[in-house]
């Protein structure tokens, strides 16, 4: 089976409360994740263009300081010569092919050593400044006990770079200068050199080499932390190194994994990876000193800033995802208690027991879901009582009109004997009466039906009324009102006999000349009206009003007038609903009037029982 099939298979069989705290919990985790990680990602960029940005100022300002030191440094030194004729005399004097290996005399020496002395006054960065004749012969501010008197300038890797600048002054890389003894040279220098020109002539006299200690680059960098530099190199055009610091790439020198890159011949920022990480290089290029300061900062390090941020933001995710729980939780368990409940209550419907109620706390839809179901409740156990009183009523119906239903073809055979006795005796009177009497307890003691059309309904009536017209003779006649459709209506069985008969007892059989007794049945809209009317003694406004209260009493006592009409009025209303009923009409000698109201059912499948139509 398919995962996603399992997943929804699961999720289906899980309660409504569960479902309702894995709601809650993803409507608040998902919008908190989602807005968390933006804001993260948002905030970690604006961190790093503000720290690029400001990483790109402090090169930039480092580079225009070592612009300014150089410019002052060299510019000022190295044109020194160039204004003292002393220093150039001594200079041409010792230019000469010729001069070979000759020394100069110690005035000429402390003529040089001064003007150089000078010139590195208060420059603590400054390590020294030679002055190379010609011939070879180094002219220094040092120790001279420390300098080589002679070197071959030819023979030193930077001197071809000083010839090609033809003048102009060239910076030297990192080196150890061949012309100081070891114990002068402990460490490595940088160096500004230029060719000295007669000013008049332009030849070339000598040169000059200033050389710098590291701690230039140091003084001008130290200010600095390293979060906001990173690893600084300052190179060449070459890519050749002049200062390196923070060497913090995995074993790696910085320059070594920059000359793996391909780095831009200006200024500009890029990302490389260097010793496994990745990593943010800022290039500063300075068009004046030909020299690139660059800053190496991992990416790492410019997340340190946020990764408080993240912690918050997760703390902040936890907090509210741990209290968005509790809410579920709670909320879940008000929101489901009342379904719940109703749940419980309607299982016990379903076994039965109909008389259940829920509390209503509240005017919500499950509120209102409470109230139907109290309402439904009430319905269905006055539908279950109301269809069981029917039931009740139509046994008491039927029990009283079939008393001899013990043996009816017993009774059958009876009466028919008893009829062909009458006819072999030519007593037809008993035959007629035999007969009919044989009809009613058939339409009696047949198939029991609720409901029976009209037509066998009146048939019932006319056999009855022989048997009585028997005992009374032509003082009782009866006439019928209805039309042949209406006569194949249906009607509950028996609702005319109670009638007819309290219409013969009650109404005209006391009476000498007898009477007459009507049945009419005519439609009226969605109504049937049966009417039972006899031209008897007939009853007062108060005897009405007193009946009619009776056979609209809920009383059982049989030992009261009008039984069987109240029994017939509370099955009407069983069947039908509380609209339907007897109503009763007359006045004093001329007669009663019985109308029974109901529905017209013209098929018997549309009459659905305790309906009110």
């Amino acid at each position: 089976m398919a995962p996603s099939m399992q997943n929804g298979m699961a999720l289906s069989r899980m309660g409504l409360r569960s479902k309702i705290v894995i709601i809650f919990l993803l409507l608040i985790a998902v919008p908190l994740a989602v807005l968390g990680t933006f804001a993260y990602i948002d905030f970690s960029h604006m961190v790093e263009r503000k720290t690029v940005n400001y990483t790109e100022q402090i090169v930039s300002q480092i580079n225009r300081s070592l612009d300014q030191t150089f410019r002052e440094e060299m510019q000022k030194i190295s044109l020194l010569p160039l204004y003292n004729r002393e220093v150039l005399d001594i200079l041409e004097k010792y230019s000469g092919p010729d001069k070979g290996n000759t020394l100069p005399t110690l005035a000429e020496k402390n003529i040089m050593f001064h003007d150089i002395a000078g010139s590195t006054y208060y420059r603590p960065e400054v390590r020294g400044i030679q002055i190379i004749a010609n011939n070879g012969y180094i002219f220094t501010n040092m120790d001279p006990f420390l300098v080589k008197p002679f070197i071959e300038p030819q023979r030193e890797p930077w001197y071809e770079q000083v010839v090609k600048a033809d003048g102009s002054w060239v910076m030297v890389p990192q080196h150890k200068p061949d012309y100081l003894l070891k114990e002068a040279a402990p460490a490595k220098y940088i160096s500004a050199a230029r060719l000295i020109r007669e000013p008049g002539s332009t030849q070339v006299v000598g040169m000059i080499k200033i050389d710098f200690k590291l701690d230039i680059f140091e003084q001008i960098s130290a200010k600095f932390q390293y979060g906001e530099i990173g690893s600084l190199l300052v190179l060449n055009e070459n890519n050749e190194l002049f200062y390196e610091q923070n060497n913090e790439t995995g074993g790696e020198s910085v320059r070594q994994a920059l000359l793996k890159a391909e780095l831009p011949s200006g200024s500009g920022t890029l990302q490389l990876d260097l010793g496994g990480k990745p990593h943010l290089v800022i290039v500063d290029y300075s068009a004046y000193s030909g020299l690139k300061v660059i800053s190496v900062i991992p990416q790492q390090s410019l997340h340190l800033e946020t990764a408080g941020l993240r912690g918050f933001i997760v703390l902040i995710f936890i907090v509210c995802l741990a209290a968005a729980g509790g809410l579920a939780v709670f909320y879940s368990y008000r929101l489901s208690s009342p379904l719940m409940t109703l749940k419980d209550k309607m299982q016990l419907v379903e076994q039965g027991h109909f008389k259940q109620k829920v509390s209503v706390q509240s005017h919500d839809e499950i509120g209102q879901l409470g109230s139907g179901f109290n309402r439904m409740t009430d319905e269905i156990d006055r539908l279950v009582s109301q269809v069981y009183a029917l039931s009740l009523k139509e046994k008491e119906a039927q029990l009283s009109a079939l008393l001899t239903q013990m043996n009816p073809h017993f009774i059958y055979n009876t009466l028919e004997s008893i009829n062909m006795m009458a006819i072999d005796k030519q007593t037809y009177d008993i035959s007629d009466m035999v007969s009919a009497l044989g009809q009613l307890l058939r339409h009696s003691v047949g198939n029991y039906d609720r409901l029976v059309l009209l037509r066998e309904e009146l048939e019932s009536i006319i056999s009855y009324m022989k048997i009585q017209q028997l005992r009374y003779g032509e003082r009782i006649h009866l006439v019928i009102e209805a039309e042949e459709p209406i006569q194949n209506w249906f009607v509950p069985k028996f609702v005319l006999q109670p009638l007819v008969e309290n219409a013969i007892y009650h109404g005209i059989g006391d009476l000498q000349q007898g009477g007459t007794i009507w049945i009419s049945a005519v439609s009226f809209g969605h109504d049937l009206l049966l009417t039972v009317r006899d031209d008897g003694k007939g009853l007062t406004e108060e005897e009405i009003a007193r009946l009619q209260r009776h056979i609209s009493s809920s009383a059982q006592d049989e030992g009261k007038m009008g039984f069987a009409l109240r029994n017939m009025n509370e099955r009407l209303m069983l069947m039908f609903g509380k609209s339907y009923g007897i109503d009763i009409d007359g006045s004093p000698g001329e007669g009663v009037s019985f109308t029974i109201t109901m529905p017209v059912i013209e098929r018997k499948e549309s009459y659905v029982p305790g309906t009110a139509y």
